[in-house]
């Protein structure tokens, strides 16, 4: 197929020119201002942009890909690539005696399936996405807490010599057997229980395989610079490269602090320390509504909780931490939303605040979080609605950034899900004017490529894999909101995957 009068951004923020493109199997095989070969489809690119295919730097498709492979909601806004195993909590390894343990542990970011993991190493796993064959390219990191829960179970200390030594073996079997490098999730048990020290001997690991380290960190609100300094020690003392997932300042008390911790940032990097960091352009986060449950709660998984739950002295305590989070570090039981629930008795929970539905079952927010939790299990999904939009603004002008969905499929997902990319492209680049289009698109290709060394793609140019997006600067834009996701993004034309068509809107 040869693409004719596009506008190519290459990737790499420099200047568009006009040009013809020939896909050539899976690849670009000619780039010049006028191609006429016999024997080719043409494809009329009417003078509109085409780029390399966006990559999303976070994502939590893991297991999306065996539900639907077509995967039109990423599709369709320009993703050629998604980056999975997020958040410390990848769906492999995986043993037979930790596998109902880890899909708990996993529910609130990935979802569920109707039949338990088939799987069981990392190699494995991707062997069975390459089966599905999804729409869209797959890039998976190793999770963390699912090395530490496949060695240590969810045991709230730290390893002994020969768990460490077991912990870095199947790290570095994972990085053999294709994990691009691991994920940290410092929130979440039991990757939340690990001390600095164990995170620096896999970060070693990961480092004499150059594969790169993606935390989500231990703080993002009142200790959001302890945690930048704790991530800067991480990739001091390994020469790990290091990602830095979702950077926020969350909470109205954080507002502001993300100038500081963008300096810090900064000057870890005169350091010579590889770091950066990836965002999405929304103010409110999506996660687990366990999040609200401090950690020590899930010694022990998911029933180490419920038993907690049970015992008087413990509920309480559990409750009086809940309670500070909804109101000191949330902004309130008004700021968070409902957006998924399993049982579909309680469906009607969906979309609504937690204050909301407190009222309605006669409990205050902190008891109706525990009440939720006892009775629907680990999977719920919230919206915290906890970031300021002048502190998203600062970090889509930062050259460190680039861009993700952090997108978690549910019955009423966030609306950074289906709208993303889209949303910088019309928002942050046509109508506030905050960077060059050039300067998006880089972040969306070649910068998030060179991160995960993604060495065929993320750039145009001859040889190059045939990841391309077509689409309209002058419309483009997300169409959805919070109380409607689940509405496609405009502006997209073409979707080439590997050299296939796999949408058009012409």
């Amino acid at each position: 197929m040869i693409i004719k009068n596009a506008i190519i951004y290459d990737g790499t923020g420099n200047l568009p020119f006009n040009a013809d493109l020939l896909i050539d199997k899976d690849k670009i095989g000619k780039i010049n201002y006028h191609l006429n070969i016999t024997d080719n489809q043409y494809f009329d690119a009417q003078f509109l942009c085409l780029s390399p295919g966006f990559i999303n730097m976070h994502s939590h498709s893991d297991l999306e890909v065996f539900v639907n492979k077509d995967m039109e909601h990423v599709i369709r806004q320009g993703i050629t690539t998604e980056v999975i195993g997020q958040d410390g909590l990848s769906v492999a390894p995986v043993t037979n005696a930790i596998v109902t343990e880890l899909a708990n542990n996993i529910a609130p970011l990935a979802g569920v399936l109707d039949r338990e993991y088939w799987w069981r190493s990392f190699g494995e796993y991707l062997n069975e996405v390459r089966d599905v064959n999804p729409a869209v390219r797959i890039e998976s990191l190793v999770g963390h807490g699912t090395i530490r829960t496949c060695v240590m179970g969810n045991d709230n200390r730290k390893p002994n010599s020969s768990e460490l030594k077991k912990m870095k073996e199947l790290t570095a079997k994972c990085l053999k057997e294709g994990a691009k490098g691991m994920s940290f999730g410092l929130v979440y048990p039991p990757g939340s229980y690990a001390q600095t020290k164990e995170l620096i001997e896999l970060a070693k690991v990961v480092a004499e395989f150059d594969g790169i380290v993606m935390s989500h960190m231990r703080d993002e609100g009142d200790h959001l610079l302890d945690s930048i300094e704790e991530m800067g020690k991480v990739a001091r003392q390994s020469k790990v490269r290091l990602n830095i997932s979702h950077f926020q300042a969350s909470g109205p008390k954080n507002w502001g602090k993300i100038k500081e911790a963008l300096k810090k940032l900064s000057e870890l990097r005169r350091e010579g320390l590889d770091i950066g960091f990836d965002h999405y352009p929304y103010t409110a986060g999506c996660t687990g509504l366990k999040r609200l449950v401090p950690d020590w709660a899930y010694a022990g998984g998911e029933k180490g909780f419920q038993f907690r739950l049970n015992r008087k002295d413990e509920y309480h305590k559990i409750l009086c931490e809940v309670k500070y989070q909804i109101e000191e570090d949330r902004g309130g039981a008004e700021k968070i939303m409902i957006i998924s629930v399993p049982n579909k008795e309680n469906r009607w929970m969906v979309g609504k605040t937690l204050s909301y539905i407190a009222e309605k079952i006669n409990l205050l927010p902190e008891e109706a979080v525990l009440k939720i939790l006892q009775t629907e299990g680990p999977s719920v999904v919230v919206n915290f609605f906890s970031l300021d939009e002048k502190d998203v603004t600062k970090l889509m002008m930062c050259p460190l950034q680039t861009i993700c969905t952090d997108g978690i499929i549910g019955s009423h997902p966030h609306p950074r899900t289906y709208g993303s990319f889209p949303r910088v492209l019309g928002k942050y680049v046509r109508e506030l004017n905050i960077m060059r289009l050039e300067e998006a698109i880089k972040k969306m290709t070649m910068e998030p490529a060179r991160r995960l060394r993604l060495w065929d793609r993320g750039l145009i140019r001859e040889g190059m894999s045939a990841d391309l997006v077509l689409f309209n600067p002058n419309s483009i834009k997300d169409q959805n909101s919070y109380l409607q996701p689940n509405i496609f993004p405009i502006g997209i034309k073409a979707v080439w995957v590997k050299g296939k068509l796999i949408y058009c809107d012409l």
